[in-house]
């Protein structure tokens, strides 16, 4: 201690020689007690005695040491929990012990009435402290008290931390949203009672979006340019309430602590907490856990506005899908009756030809319900789809096609596949690629007639069929990067969407579409479906 005294320079020993004089006196004492237990082993017990007094002299001059040195850090590692709880037991103790020593006083003075003028201070007492004990001020100024001054930081960290992020991640309450849950986390770190979550809207100005133990007017707004919102400068600062404007906008009944969320360098809204004790003490702790606590918070609270924007989308998304696959087989439907009506100027007066008119005005009639009910969301994929037998799909849609001057040969040999998928898509899946042919085909200068080919065959646990045509035939970096990208189209009445279609339509019941085609050479669209196996019957 002399040594370390000796050798630290005139402003550090200032600061520690009060302490290297406790530490040295109690040496000192200890030095002597045990010299003289040595040397006179019969010696009186009266310096023994004296080391409680040596001590509690001691005890003053290390005080001061400590409050000299701000920079010595006193870290408890105990429960902040235990030291709370210890410290109301003990001032529990202390007051019935002082109430047992003014009862017992009472009692000697009080005569006959002694005993019963202590039985009422007794429980008239304990009844005062089970008021005091819960009321709320007392338990927040005690717990204020034992963090400043029993420990280096005001909060465990890691306690409230594992508490704001259960808080806010506790979805077992199906009452509360997100919201709702982002004000109680931040309100327990302060022991809020209360509180209110406003948010950024697109006009740019904030309005109460929710309240937790509070009422909010939606109505209310509070435009960027007012002082509450510069004051938080562009999030980066709390704010403590307190003027009655402050109070009158916040639409609080009193003092208030405003937290900012702040997101990406945005400020996407704040909460507003009362304040919980007029007394409650605020620091640059506290803010600085508050504004790191509103930035998780304003996170959660981006990611949820995040995910329900992206399943608007997505809606959206499903929406134009179904809208331009409709479109599009409106468009091939259009064709359809186009020809039909310009059949019927030349064989009007034949019988068939009516009766397969008549077919097809029916047929296209249904198809029109079918698309309105998918624009509607009535997809066919929600009805478990009957199987089909491709072959006789193929053979009626080519005859269909026969009576409107398109000539296709077939070559049917899976006679008995059958496949799960609806029959009205496949026809349209097979239309399309036999209208596609027809027109390359006569691009190409070709007679349809022999130019396109619609074979079949059973290969495995799969039904092939191949759409073959004559025409100039499509490169492979046309197909790859072209040919299935929605909206694109070489074609100046084209809508872009029906090979997208076509491929999506065989994907959804387990098939698939393949290109087979080079620069001259034609084009094979090559359809892959999977062959249902039937059951056996049990024996």
């Amino acid at each position: 201690v002399e040594n370390l005294l000796r050798n630290v320079d005139e402003g550090q020993r200032r600061k520690l020689w009060p302490m290297c004089i406790a530490l040295g006196a109690m040496f000192a004492f200890e030095l002597f007690l045990y010299a003289e237990r040595l040397l006179v082993p019969a010696a009186s017990p009266t310096l023994p005695e004296g080391r409680a007094i040596v001590g509690l002299l001691a005890v003053p001059l290390i005080a001061l040491a400590i409050v000299r040195n701000r920079e010595w850090r006193i870290d408890i590692h105990v429960s902040r929990a235990v030291v709370l709880h210890t410290a109301t037991l003990l001032a529990a103790g202390a007051f019935f012990l002082a109430l047992s020593a003014i009862g017992i006083v009472v009692r000697q003075l009080g005569g006959g009435w002694g005993p019963a003028l202590q039985l009422l201070m007794l429980v008239g007492s304990a009844v005062v402290l089970v008021a005091v004990l819960g009321a709320r001020e007392l338990r927040l100024y005690l717990k204020q008290f034992v963090s400043r001054n029993f420990f280096s930081h005001r909060f465990d960290y890691r306690a409230e931390w594992l508490r704001f992020v259960d808080t806010v991640s506790n979805t077992r309450n199906n009452e509360e949203n997100l919201s709702v849950r982002v004000i109680r986390a931040l309100a327990q770190i302060i022991d809020s009672p209360a509180g209110t979550l406003w948010r950024l809207r697109d006009d740019n100005t904030y309005s109460p979006d929710i309240g937790w133990n509070s009422n909010s007017d939606s109505q209310v707004k509070i435009s960027g340019d007012q002082p509450i919102i510069s004051g938080f400068r562009n999030g980066e600062r709390i704010q403590i309430l307190r003027t009655e404007q402050e109070i009158h906008i916040a639409n609080v009944s009193g003092p208030a602590i405003a937290v900012p969320l702040l997101y990406n360098t945005r400020m996407i809204g704040f909460v507003i907490l009362p304040v919980p004790t007029r007394s409650y003490h605020f620091d640059e702790e506290t803010f600085d856990l508050l504004k790191a606590a509103g930035k998780q918070a304003a996170s959660y609270l981006a990611e949820e506005q995040s995910t329900r924007a992206l399943i608007d989308s997505r809606l959206l998304t499903d929406f134009s899908k179904r809208f331009a696959f409709v479109i599009h087989d409106i468009k091939n439907l259009a064709s359809q009756l186009n020809l039909t009506l310009s059949n019927a100027k030349s064989h009007i007066h034949n019988p068939e030809f009516r009766e397969d008119m008549l077919r097809t005005l029916d047929d296209s009639v249904n198809k029109m319900n079918r698309l309105i009910g998918q624009l509607q969301g009535r997809a066919a994929g929600d009805v478990q789809p009957k199987t089909i037998v491709p072959d006789v799909v193929i053979a009626k849609l080519v005859r269909d096609l026969d009576w409107i001057g398109a000539r296709v040969e077939t070559r049917l040999a899976a006679p008995d596949c059958t496949v799960a998928m609806d029959g009205d898509e496949l026809r349209s899946v097979l239309h399309h690629l036999i209208n596609n042919a027809c027109e390359s085909g006569t691009a190409a200068g070709s007679e349809p007639r022999t130019a396109i080919v619609v074979a079949s065959q059973k290969i495995g646990h799969k039904i092939s069929i191949d759409v073959t045509d004559c025409g100039p035939g499509m490169d492979e970096e046309f197909i790859r990067n072209e040919l299935f990208r929605p909206f694109r189209s070489t074609k100046s009445s084209g809508l872009g969407i029906g090979a997208y279609q076509t491929r999506e339509l065989l994907r959804m019941s387990g098939g698939d579409l393949e290109v087979i085609s080079c620069r001259g050479a034609g084009t094979t669209m090559r359809i892959t479906l999977p062959v249902e196996i039937p059951r056996r019957s049990a024996a």
